[in-house]
């Protein structure tokens, strides 16, 4: 393997924890949204701290498309031919989220874990029909769980 295959899945790799802390940030902030609106029902007076405040859902709508953004981002791009393309570049298999990264860069769609894993789902789906027309395959697995894609032949 080259070094740039290693990197790429080490940075692939990276990219999977750097989303599943953003969920996990996402996830306890819920929570103690929660147990401020508990804490409000015994304690009236209570003030929620400055620091969780901030990030509880006042973020501009610049900051984050919503999914119908994504999805209409999207419309106005032949998924397929796009699809192939990114897998055409990469020059090795690589993952449905390697893939949709790659695609949000290549439609202008900032890579951000929610725009990202919406995208993900959405080219499963084009993977899939890629395969059922003989246009793409999958080329293995990544730490065993994730499946790698490449052009067919």
């Amino acid at each position: 393997m080259s070094v740039a295959y290693e990197l790429k899945q080490k940075r692939a790799a990276l990219t999977e924890r750097l989303q599943q802390l953003e969920r996990e940030r996402v996830d306890i902030q819920e929570l103690i949204g929660a147990l401020d609106r508990v804490i409000l029902s015994y304690e009236p007076d209570y003030q929620a701290s400055a620091l969780t405040r901030p990030e509880q859902g006042n973020r501009s709508r610049k900051d984050k498309p919503s999914s119908s953004e994504v999805k209409a981002a999207m419309n106005v791009v032949n998924k397929r031919q796009a699809v192939l393309e990114v897998l055409r570049e990469a020059g090795e298999p690589i993952s449905v989220t390697d893939c949709a990264a790659k695609f949000a860069a290549k439609i202008g769609i900032p890579s951000e874990p929610a725009n990202l894993s919406d995208i993900t789902h959405r080219l499963s789906a084009v993977l899939t029909q890629l395969t059922t027309a003989g246009r793409v395959r999958q080329s293995g697995q990544f730490d065993g769980r994730k499946i790698l894609w490449e052009v067919a032949a």
